[in-house]
């Protein structure tokens, strides 16, 4: 398969926050490897360490030239949506046009009821949200009034650089992949196999002929926790944090994570290839110390087989 694109995640400091100069020059290495994006985990309520990304990404926006952004996935239902996309088409002003929006109804409870959202209401919430976030990104004088936000006469300046960001959706159950097959541009789970992934895309497609859309397979990717080392025992010492905070049997855990040496995690996306997989998310999950070894590994040993 043609046009594959690899890009990085950050988030879920199991081990600690890296300091400032040193996240900077994890942006900064990860785009002069050649990876395409740099995605930011975002949560509210602090479990492990953790940043505001929107602070983050400008940041990163300042250190960088070429290399595209995105949440993954940002909380939408838990802020307003207009302060949402006043602080994305900023980003996406000072990046020069290369912030993507990911958006989600949720995934840790705790951050919806810190910012007073029943969890009840979360879907509907994340519906009326990016009906708004499209609104303000491309017309001015905006007026609405839904079922949980109401405004008048709103503009936003300066809007996004090239039209309206895309929007994608993460999630893998049947609601968010109808709301996907109605609302988004395009479709980003986590924690999935080659296996899920193709008969989840097949669902997307045929949910997406329901609604009288064609959801294009290509505008989908997945977020896959890695760690590359030959050292199989040291690899389940460093991921134990991690594989401890997921909501599945740790048997599960090896089919959704890219684990294992250099040959093993290249087979390992392979399989998602196959299942017709051409964007991917590689989240180094290791203590910070580690993080740039990873970087430059996934630069010389993993990306010249697909990119």
């Amino acid at each position: 398969m043609k046009g594959i694109k690899i890009g990085i995640g950050f988030g879920h400091w199991q081990y600690g926050l890296p300091e400032p100069e040193l996240l900077c020059g994890f942006a900064e290495t990860a785009e002069a490897v050649g990876m395409d994006s740099i995605w930011l985990s975002d949560h509210i309520v602090t479990r492990n360490p953790n940043l505001d990304i929107t602070c983050l990404f400008a940041m990163i926006a300042a250190r960088t030239r070429k290399v595209k952004m995105g949440p993954s996935v940002l909380t939408l239902p838990a802020r307003h949506p207009i302060h949402v996309a006043k602080a994305y088409a900023t980003l996406d002003y000072i990046s020069r046009g290369r912030m993507i929006m990911a958006v989600g109804s949720g995934s840790d409870m705790r951050d919806l009821l810190a910012s007073g959202v029943p969890v009840e209401h979360r879907g509907a919430r994340l519906e009326e949200g990016i009906e708004i976030l499209r609104k303000l990104w491309t017309q001015s004088h905006v007026t609405h009034h839904g079922r949980f936000y109401n405004f008048d006469d709103v503009t936003i300046e300066p809007k996004p650089h090239d039209g309206p960001l895309d929007i994608w959706i993460g999630g893998r159950s049947d609601a968010i992949l109808k709301r996907t097959a109605r609302m988004g541009d395009g479709w980003f789970p986590a924690l999935t196999s080659p296996a899920e992934f193709k008969r989840d895309m097949e669902k997307l497609i045929g949910f997406g002929e329901q609604y009288g859309r064609q959801m294009n397979p290509r505008e989908a990717g997945v977020l896959l926790f890695t760690y590359v080392t030959d050292d199989r025992e040291l690899a389940r010492k460093v991921m134990a944090p991690f594989v401890r905070a997921l909501p599945m049997p740790p048997e599960e855990v090896e089919q959704r994570f890219i684990v294992g040496p250099v040959a093993q995690c290249v087979e390992k996306i392979q399989r998602f290839v196959e299942a017709g997989c051409s964007k991917f998310v590689l989240r180094p999950s290791c203590p910070p110390a580690d993080v740039m070894a990873q970087i430059e590994l996934y630069g010389r040993d993993i990306l010249p087989h697909f990119v």
